[in-house]
C-alpha cells in the first residue's frame, strides 16, 4: 500500500523536473504545429483515381495550374448530396479549349482523358460538353480509367471556389 503512494510522488517529481529541463523545447515543439497545421493539412486518397495515396494540403492556395493537384469539394449535386472532398490532377484551366472526339478529351490539342460509356454500376454515363473554360473553371481528372472527375457532365467543370487549396503528392 506505501508503495502505490508513493508512485505518484516519484511521477510528478520527475514530471516537473522534466518541464523544468525540456518544457521550452515542448513548446516550440507545439508552436511549430500549431503553425503547421493553420496552414497545412494531410489529405488520405482512398480510391485508385490517383497513383498517389498521400498528400499535404496547401490551405487556401487557390492559384493552381495545369499539372497540379488540388482538393476541392464538388456540387453536392455531383455526389448525391453529400459534402466531400476530392483530389484531382488540374487537366485544363482557364482560357483553354477543352474538346472532345468520341469520348476522348483533349485540352489545347493535348490528350487528357477518355470518357466510360458505362458507370460501374451499368448506368450510361454522359460526357461533358467541348468548351472553352472560364474565368475560373477547371477540368479535373484522376489517372484512373474508373475515375469520377470533369469528364463527366454529372460532375462537371470545377469553380476555383471550390478548392480548399493545392494538393502535394507524399506517398
Amino acid at each position: 500500500m506505501s508503495r502505490m503512494k508513493a508512485h505518484p510522488r516519484v511521477f510528478w517529481h520527475r514530471l516537473k523536473d522534466h518541464v523544468r529541463r525540456f518544457g521550452w523545447i515542448w513548446l516550440a515543439v507545439f508552436l511549430i504545429l500549431s503553425l503547421v497545421n493553420h496552414r497545412w493539412h494531410l489529405a488520405l486518397n482512398r480510391s485508385h483515381s490517383l497513383p498517389f495515396k498521400l498528400f499535404a494540403i496547401e490551405r487556401g492556395q487557390k492559384e493552381v495550374k495545369v499539372g497540379d493537384y488540388v482538393a476541392f469539394e464538388p456540387k453536392p449535386s455531383a455526389v448525391g448530396g453529400y459534402r466531400l472532398t476530392f483530389i484531382k490532377e488540374v487537366g485544363c484551366g482557364p482560357g483553354q479549349t477543352l474538346t472532345r472526339e468520341n469520348r476522348t478529351f483533349y485540352c489545347d490539342g493535348k490528350e487528357l482523358t477518355t470518357a466510360k460509356e458505362r458507370a460501374l454500376n451499368g448506368n450510361p454515363l454522359v460526357a461533358t460538353q467541348p468548351q472553352v473554360l472560364g474565368e475560373d473553371q477547371y477540368f479535373v481528372r484522376g489517372t484512373h480509367k474508373d475515375s469520377y472527375d470533369s469528364r463527366y457532365e454529372a460532375f462537371g467543370l470545377i469553380d476555383r471556389c471550390r478548392f480548399s487549396g493545392k494538393a502535394h503528392p507524399l506517398f
